[in-house]
């Protein structure tokens, strides 16, 4: 790679020896991987592991990579030997009217709780599940409302069981629950080399699969060596378990990719005003630069717009879908458009195909279990439900009947979550991420939690050349704000 910045020659010619480490800290568009694939290109005689975080990332990289690289997902490697057997009866998730029912529980909140400390244990890397999967808000719930918090663990254990041996209908296996199963066969992954991408939002139970690997066993005479690529800044799944692999874990080395040729230095300047003032980053990405007579001009009737809730992105589809051809990243079953019609029916009294909204008594009794059990995505929906009302089943039929692909979309909307890894050359920012400011003064960064602002950071840096803010977002007040801090 003649062209290779040097921070990517570091790396590329970085050999390591069996059973080490090597931590690769990539912020956003700096190349890491075809600096991954340039990494395996220069060592044809050895076997290299690529191990992506999701379907299409590992695709992806499965027509860039050479032929001496495999590329899998965590699931696909536990699918082989533990998901097959299960195949007739995966399923996505357990509802807790269901749980209820199998477990014989007498409320909403047993059962949510009894699934979220099954959850958690699923994807830590422990063999037992304890007190320490209990999720901390349950704590919290049961002693706000003066109960004894019932035996979550035991609750966890039984609904484990019947998730593993088939015996009730009701109960299928969980995509990790296959995955656990496989850790805890303490597999033997025989690779030379094992490349562990968006190692940031691993969950512990991959990176115990993984990381174990680097350790001698005695099916093989060398162990592997790992090389964990990720930006802890972009770490946006701690819902879902997810826990900073490159910050948890010690290395042999740590080399950097800070030059970023997605974007020039105005969008790097902001980034990194973000990330030093809230996430305490003192290495500064530096953009590319770019010639301003070639720089894509903003398009007000073509661009990405990028919100932080479904709810938002449903709302400004509201606004647009008359004037303009709109496409969704992933489809609009993705935002969860079904939803707010299951739960506007509920609403208003209405027959409710889904079973789930149906279990409960009345909207309100929903309504209160979401904000009991923090459940931020069904209170977004209620939230839109009681704005738009009866405006609603007109509105969703007619967006999702004018929804184009995004290949053919003049604007195009998306969350955070469905952006990361993507990019286009003009961005908005919608206004209902984290607030920056607060009366004329920064946030507590100790108040918020982390992925907030790493959320913000990802939304910025998918733009290439021009990066726009609603009128209601906080960042154009940070911005000048620090400014202003700056020249004081």
């Amino acid at each position: 790679m003649d062209d290779a910045t040097k921070e990517q020659k570091k790396i590329i010619n970085c050999d390591l020896p069996p059973g080490d480490i090597l931590k690769v800290i990539a912020f956003a568009g700096t190349g890491k991987t075809t600096t991954l694939v340039e990494y395996a290109k220069a060592r044809p005689h050895m076997t290299f592991l690529y191990a992506a975080f999701n379907k299409s990332v590992q695709m992806e990289a499965q027509n860039k990579f050479p032929s001496n690289v495999t590329c899998r997902t965590s699931h696909a490697l536990a699918f082989r030997s533990h998901g097959v057997k299960h195949k007739d009866r995966l399923v996505p998730g357990f509802k807790s009217n269901i749980v209820m029912e199998v477990l014989d529980l007498i409320s909403y909140a047993d059962a949510r709780f009894a699934i979220s400390t099954l959850n958690n244990y699923l994807v830590s890397p422990d063999a037992k599940v304890t007190k320490r999967h209990i999720p901390h808000n349950a704590r919290a719930f049961y002693s706000e409302n003066k109960k004894r918090m019932p035996n979550l663990v035991e609750y966890a254990n039984r609904l484990g069981r019947l998730m593993c041996d088939g015996s009730n209908e009701k109960i299928g296996m969980l995509h990790d629950g296959y995955l656990k199963l496989y850790q805890l066969s303490k597999p033997v992954l025989k690779f030379d080399c094992i490349l562990l991408d968006e190692a940031q939002d691993t969950n512990p139970v991959t990176s115990d699969i993984i990381l174990s690997q680097c350790q001698s066993a005695d099916q093989r005479r060398n162990p592997a060596s790992i090389i964990l690529v990720g930006d802890s800044h972009q770490q946006i799944y701690s819902f879902r378990g997810a826990k900073d692999t490159l910050r948890n874990i010690d290395s042999s080395k740590t080399l950097f990719l800070t030059q970023s040729f997605r974007f020039d230095n105005n969008i790097a300047r902001v980034a990194n005003m973000v990330l030093g003032t809230f996430k305490n980053e003192t290495k500064k990405i530096t953009g590319t630069s770019v010639n301003k007579n070639t720089k894509p001009k903003w398009d007000p009737k073509n661009h990405t717009i990028i919100a932080r809730t479904n709810a938002t992105v449903f709302r400004k589809a509201m606004q647009l879908y008359n004037k303009n051809n709109i496409g969704f990243i992933g489809g609009t079953k993705g935002y969860r458009f079904n939803i707010i019609g299951d739960v506007y029916n509920f609403y208003t009294g209405k027959l409710v195909n889904n079973n789930y909204i149906s279990s409960f008594n009345s909207y309100n009794e929903l309504k209160t279990y979401a904000q009991d059990v923090e459940d931020f995505e069904l209170l977004s929906v209620c939230k839109v439900v009681e704005e738009y009302k009866d405006s609603i089943p007109g509105h969703i039929k007619r967006i999702t009947e004018k929804a184009v692909d995004t290949k053919d979309a003049d604007i195009i909307l998306t969350t955070a979550h469905k952006a990361k890894g993507l990019e286009w050359n003009n961005v908005l920012t919608m206004g209902d991420f984290q607030d920056l400011v607060r009366e004329e003064e920064f946030i507590d960064p100790e108040e918020i939690e982390p992925d907030e602002f790493n959320l913000i950071y990802v939304t910025m840096t998918r733009a290439r050349a021009n990066l726009r803010f609603d009128k209601e977002s906080s960042l154009p007040e940070f911005i000048q704000l620090f400014q202003s801090n700056r020249a004081a």
